[in-house]
Parts: C-alpha cells; structure tokens; sequence
C-alpha cells in the first residue's frame, strides 16, 4: 500500500511531495520539498526507513540551500546507537527513536504514530533534529499532547514554540497553524 501527499509550506514558499510506502518487514518514506525560504532557493530531499512501529531504522537526506549542498546518511541500530555512513558513532544521539526535519510536517507523523496516545496524554520524545536551513543536526527534546484523535498540541522542551497541530485518520499533518497545509492526500 502506498499513501501520496502534498503539503504548502506557509512560513515559507514550499512545496512537499511525499510517498509513504507500507511494506511487510518496515516503511519506507521518500520524499522532495523545493521552493524559497526567503531569498535563498531550496531543495531537500529525503529517504526514512522505518520499522513497523514507526521508530526510525535510516536517514538519507540531501539539500541544497542557496548554493551549499549537504548529505547526510545516518543509521539507528537495535542496540540505540546512531552512526554516519563512515560508521562513525553519534553517542549524543543515542535517546533519539524519531527524527525531525525542518521544512516538513512529515515527521511529527512519526510521533503521532509510533507513541500510542491516549486522549489527553503527554509524551515527551528525543529526536535527531535536522535544521535544514541552518545545516545544525542535533539531539532535540519535544512534547506532544494528544487532545483528541486528530488534534495534537506539539511544544518544544524550551518552551518557546507550541502549536496545535490537526492530522488525518491516518496520522498525517493535515494543518500545522502558520507553517503547513495538505494539499493533496491520495
């Protein structure tokens, strides 16, 4: 089975087109934004390889902000550690089962779907926080509020950003307030 979306980026000018595809052994994600973030063009692209529970296996991402270019490949193993494609090990990272990239609302999918919430339940996550626009990778602490079964309240553990955040039956952002939109579900 394969779910098709597309997301409007609305803090920036962006355009997300997503494939999910549920296989037997893992999911597996790919996926392309391109547009403005302000004045620099951008493009990013990026492969999650997922367990059945959501959790993250790889990350492959490539992108490209004004005219520097980046590539990452990182690898969560059944022991919790993370390495690069050199097999260079990121014990800082080793707290983090999801991941986060900036520019898509795909990944608070993987919160949504990998915690099973109850309503009004909290939940406090470590992810692998890639900052696109920044090229910053890093450990990032998040909580997510269940308020009911297609509205979450997302906040990040600073405190400094909160938003509610709407998803489809299946989990999908549908609305995130100020930053994205579902264009397009299929």
């Amino acid at each position: 089975m394969q779910k098709s979306i597309v997301w409007e980026g609305l803090e920036y000018d962006t355009e997300e087109h997503c494939n999910v595809n549920f296989l037997e052994t893992g999911i597996i994600v790919r996926s392309e934004i391109e547009g403005w973030a302000g004045l620099r063009a951008v493009y990013a692209e990026y492969i999650l390889t997922l367990n059945l529970d959501w959790t993250v296996r790889e990350i492959e991402i490539h992108f490209t902000v004004g005219v520097k270019e980046h590539f990452y490949n990182f690898t969560r193993h059944a022991s919790g550690h993370w390495t690069d494609a050199t097999g260079t090990l990121f014990r800082q990272f080793g707290e983090c089962l999801f991941v986060d990239i900036s520019l898509t609302p795909f990944t608070n999918s993987l919160v949504v779907k990998g915690v099973k919430f109850s309503e009004n339940q909290t939940e406090q996550v470590s992810v692998l926080y890639f900052d696109i626009l920044t090229n910053e990778i890093r450990e990032d602490v998040q909580r997510y509020t269940q308020l009911n079964a297609f509205k979450y309240n997302f906040e990040n553990a600073a405190g400094n950003f909160s938003a509610d955040i709407d998803v489809d039956e299946d989990g999908f952002v549908t609305h995130y307030p100020n930053l994205f939109t579902m264009l397009k579900p299929q």
